[in-house]
């Protein structure tokens, strides 16, 4: 039974609720059980400051956990940010990519709670290899456009990214299938693990990115199905190439914390309780 040292202030549950790594787990009684994909069955929970595993390895538990990537790091790149949100870890799992893919495009325009989350339990407890995926009539399922979607992608997902490793060409071949922005791409490079460093730019990271001086606009897709960042005309107006070159490899942690906190403090009004107060510049966001 593997277990995992985290720090101060560590939360496995608040770590998965914004992780696209939840679709495969579901939480009974504070445990979280592993619902499809790799180590299907395992069960998941927190003890003080450790995270305890059964059914699965020390590997497995601490990408899911989200403990594998570098607290040190985090914290020197992202010092205010990191200060705030001790409870976050960087959930992500290599092992099910085609189940992040399938999580990952359901996404668009729905609720996370409401919609995701209870289409990718009913799929996957139906299939959870990417054969079985295939086979599937997802109109069963609901009658949404994202379900009615989901059988064209991922029958391009499995012939032009499903065995492709390196992450500029994974994101390029993500681009090319219909309906699959660069939101979307750089969520699924993020949450398989295969690049830390591609936050996926939402409306959460462009207003956090605003109040805390940051410039940037959304990536376009036209560019990125052409060029890797580093070579992108526009990349001095991204904020997806900002966030990257400033944080690194904790990029796309930054943009969970960004998602959190936004959800957590700034829709709310909560500014007098807010962390960041200090450093908030909210008339940014107007301006942006």
């Amino acid at each position: 039974m593997p277990r995992v040292k985290a720090w101060e202030g560590y939360s496995l549950s608040a770590t998965l609720a914004p992780s696209f790594v939840r679709a495969l787990f579901e939480e009974k009684g504070g445990v979280y059980v592993k619902i499809a994909g790799r180590c299907r069955g395992a069960s998941v929970w927190q003890e003080g400051e450790e995270v305890v595993g059964e059914g699965c390895g020390e590997e497995e538990l601490r990408y899911w956990s989200g403990i594998w990537l570098d607290r040190r790091f985090v914290e020197e790149k992202a010092t205010l940010l990191a200060a705030a949100h001790k409870e976050l870890g960087l959930s992500v799992s290599p092992y099910d990519r085609h189940l992040i893919f399938v999580a990952v495009f359901l996404s668009r325009a729905t609720s996370w709670e409401g919609n995701v989350l209870r289409w990718c339990r009913r799929i996957f407890s139906r299939a959870d290899t990417l054969e079985a995926l295939l086979k599937l009539d997802f109109a069963q399922f609901g009658g949404s456009f994202q379900l009615k979607q989901l059988g064209p992608a991922l029958r391009g997902y499995a012939e032009q990214v499903h065995c492709v490793s390196d992450p500029w060409e994974v994101r390029r071949a993500l681009l090319s299938l219909r309906n699959v922005g660069p939101k979307l791409a750089d969520a699924y490079l993020l949450f398989t693990g295969l690049d830390p460093s591609a936050p996926p730019i939402d409306r959460h990271a462009l207003r956090m990115a605003a109040r805390l001086g940051l410039s940037g606009a959304s990536p376009r897709r036209k560019l990125c199905a052409l060029y890797p960042c580093p070579e992108c005309p526009a990349a001095a107006s991204c904020l997806r190439w900002a966030l990257s070159s400033i944080y690194g490899s904790a990029a796309g942690w930054v943009q969970t914390a960004f998602y959190v906190h936004d959800t957590l403090f700034c829709l709310r009004g909560s500014c007098p309780q807010c962390p960041l107060s200090s450093v908030c510049e909210p008339g940014n966001v107007e301006r942006a």
